[in-house]
């Protein structure tokens, strides 16, 4: 009776012990993070005459992060990012033209982040984001062509024609300093005595626009689009 006891009692502890070692422990991990940014600006212009061409510009984000893991595979990502952004515009003729637009951005996401693996996992984040602008730059270097209807004389038939050309942009200065859109990302995280390791990239679309978007606006659209790579270093404080 007792022996049959005892193994009873040694097989509960066993149960127990395994159960526990099985048994998720959510965590709290908290970082900073910083690497490259690749921006552009999706412009659309309420005349269908007109093209406002942009091409990526490279600058720079860094900030810092907090994630908490509630359960096996699946947690959340809270960050505070200053991203430097924007776009340069692509001129159709051959020029020396020059015209750049650098924005710079406080940045909130909210993303869900799910992983797959212990010490060296693959993860996706996704969510929402909200942004805050905070500076604004323009870089000029144009021509007194660049500015408004622009007239072309046709070398076979010496008559003149007009092309329109966007140049608002130039004078305008961001009207709507808050922006949202949702964020998409991929990664590896490589898990350490010394901390946790991150790399991952992004692409960020913006649903809203930098300036008025009604009809009598030059801009139906004009939302930031922005592809980026970061490197975070998380430790567990407790």
């Amino acid at each position: 009776m007792i022996k049959r006891t005892l193994a009873v009692l040694l097989l509960a502890l066993a149960c127990i012990k395994g159960y526990s070692q099985d048994k998720f422990v959510p965590e709290w991990n908290f970082g900073v993070n910083f690497g490259p940014t690749f921006s552009t600006m999706s412009f659309v212009t309420t005349d269908p005459a007109d093209h406002l061409g942009t091409k990526m510009i490279q600058q720079y984000k860094g900030g810092l992060s907090a994630r908490y893991i509630t359960e096996n595979r699946l947690g959340f990502i809270a960050e505070l990012n200053y991203s430097l952004q924007g776009y340069e515009q692509k001129f159709t003729e051959e020029t020396e033209s020059k015209y750049i637009q650098k924005l710079a951005y406080l940045q909130i996401p909210f993303l869900t982040h799910i992983y797959f693996g212990r010490k060296g996992r693959v993860f996706i984040n996704l969510g929402p984001q909200i942004s805050f602008l905070v500076g604004e730059q323009k870089i000029k270097d144009l021509l007194l062509s660049d500015y408004g209807e622009n007239p072309i004389i046709s070398d076979q038939t010496g008559e003149s024609s007009v092309t329109s050309k966007v140049s608002a942009q130039y004078s305008l200065k961001v009207q709507n300093k808050f922006d949202y859109g949702l964020v998409a990302g991929m990664g590896f995280e490589l898990r350490t005595s010394a901390g946790n390791f991150a790399i991952e990239g992004r692409y960020y679309m913006g649903f809203s626009d930098i300036y008025s978007s009604h009809k009598t606006d030059p801009f139906s659209r004009s939302a930031n689009r922005v592809m980026s790579a970061a490197i975070t270093y998380y430790i567990k404080p407790f």
